[in-house]
């Protein structure tokens, strides 16, 4: 008898363990998150977006319209900045929230409909993938992307497993959620409702009202803006800013497909939820790829972060029938591999390229100096210096968020710089210098400085 009691009491103490755990790895993973925000280094879209929120929000929607974005991001951080303030540690506790967002379905949802290894496994796969890590603290919309789209799959799941209309409920609004937040998770709800209108045509017609009602529903709550929709479809056909595939999209894609071949491989890895993750995740891509290769480039690797969240479920399913020891040695690694990203995404977030350049290059400009851009280099700058004069020599529509900047033909430059004018020219290192610079002005190289994954140069502009 005494020892069966010792067993009973060794067995609750490591199920009390194993209940803690999921608490714990939420706690540092959150923790990992937050330590990133007190830097002050952005990068162009970045500075676009600080730049959009100072506008009211009948002009962040004019301006969106013009854009490739959806406008709830932009509006909910406008809210969210007119509250705690518009400083960057704001902005960017604002996508860590996201980052925590996502990962409490791992402590929550996940935990509650399907076990305490799975919420771990989930947890420790979004912190170990650093994409997740590096939006985690970006001012875009990705990292709430892929907590409403991790949402909306999760409850579809749900739906079509246990036929609870309020699962099906919350699948719609997250599903809205996403749609209204970035073009590539409009893509992924799709891509979900329709796995779940075919399952329930094919497999559960007693479900049928309810998933047309959802439909209707969905364009219904999207209808707002389709028009704006098309109008950027439209745009972006001859205008997107991106030139050919990217080679770091097709290495995730390879990395997916080689993830689900081997869930796949263990025959009892064969089932709805694993086939619906899989399915989910390759369409994406496949759907990207294929319109970048055979249309319009227009798909780039942090599109993949969408659905970042259910491949994270895909890798706690896939593992959820394999021997104790290997999960164990699948937590370790994973374990180590968040702690890699940490190091690795801290290092990048604190570069001290840009803090170093700006106390450089505070020593030798005013106020009164003028910039000149060819490139996108006009949003980090401007967003530095805003009391400068900034001119750049190329428009689009949506630049307007940039209220400190002029735009003006290449031409009218001479006309815009008095002799005794102290000018600068800042470019990106892979943009030529334009000509009609080098034929009117001498340029003298100053400095430069390492900006996300990009290094920019500063010279001295000076007339002939």
């Amino acid at each position: 008898m005494v020892v069966v009691a010792r067993k009973e009491n060794i067995m609750k103490n490591l199920k009390n363990q194993s209940n803690k755990l999921p608490y714990i790895i939420f706690g540092i993973l959150s923790l990992f998150s937050v330590s990133l925000i007190f830097n002050n280094n952005l990068w162009f879209d970045e500075s676009y977006t600080l730049s959009l929120i100072q506008h009211d929000f009948p002009k962040i929607i004019e301006i969106l319209k013009t854009d490739m974005h959806p406008p709830l991001y932009f509006l909910s951080l406008k809210v969210f900045c007119m509250i705690f303030g518009y400083s960057i540690p704001i902005t960017k506790v604002f996508s860590v929230l996201g980052y925590i967002a996502t990962l409490s379905l791992g402590l929550t949802i996940v935990k509650k409909h399907f076990d305490s290894t799975t919420s771990i496994i989930y947890m420790l796969t979004v912190g170990a993938v650093p994409m997740s890590l590096y939006f985690s603290v970006q001012q875009r919309s990705y990292q709430w992307c892929i907590f409403f789209v991790t949402l909306s799959f999760i409850e579809a799941l749900l739906f079509i497993e246990n036929h609870k209309i309020h699962h099906c409920v919350i699948f719609v609004i997250a599903s809205l959620f996403s749609a209204y937040n970035h073009l590539y998770a409009l893509l992924a709800v799709g891509i979900i409702f329709a796995f779940v209108n075919i399952y329930i045509i094919l497999k559960d017609r007693k479900l049928l009202k309810a998933i047309i009602i959802s439909d209707i529903a969905m364009v219904a709550g999207y209808s707002p803006w389709i028009i704006p929709l098309l109008n950027q479809t439209k745009s972006a056909a001859g205008n997107f800013w991106l030139k050919g595939v990217e080679p770091l999209s097709l290495i995730v894609f390879a990395s997916g497909i080689i993830v689900s071949a081997l869930i796949l491989a263990k025959k009892d890895n064969r089932k709805l939820p694993i086939i619906f993750a899989i399915i989910s995740i390759l369409s994406v891509q496949i759907i990207g790829l294929f319109i970048t290769i055979f249309i319009r480039p227009f798909y780039i690797a942090r599109y993949c972060n969408e659905v970042l969240g259910i491949f994270a479920l895909l890798v706690a399913f896939g593992t959820k029938n394999i021997k104790v020891k290997a999960k164990k040695a699948i937590c370790i690694c994973l374990s180590i591999l968040s702690i890699g990203c940490v190091v690795v995404t801290g290092i990048f977030e604190y570069n001290p390229s840009m803090k170093n350049f700006f106390n450089r290059f505070d020593k030798v400009t005013s106020s009164s100096d003028t910039f000149i851009y060819s490139d996108s280099a006009f949003g980090i700058m401007s967003y530095y210096y805003p009391k400068n004069t900034h001119i750049c020599t190329y428009y689009e529509s949506w630049f307007s968020a940039f209220d400190n900047v002029q735009y003006i033909n290449k031409k009218k430059i001479k006309s815009k710089i008095n002799s005794s004018d102290t000018v600068w020219f800042v470019k990106n290192t892979l943009t030529k210098t334009p000509m009609y610079l080098k034929e009117n002005y001498k340029l003298k190289s100053v400095d430069t400085f390492k900006c996300d994954f990009n290094t920019f140069q500063v010279y001295s502009v000076q007339k002939k």
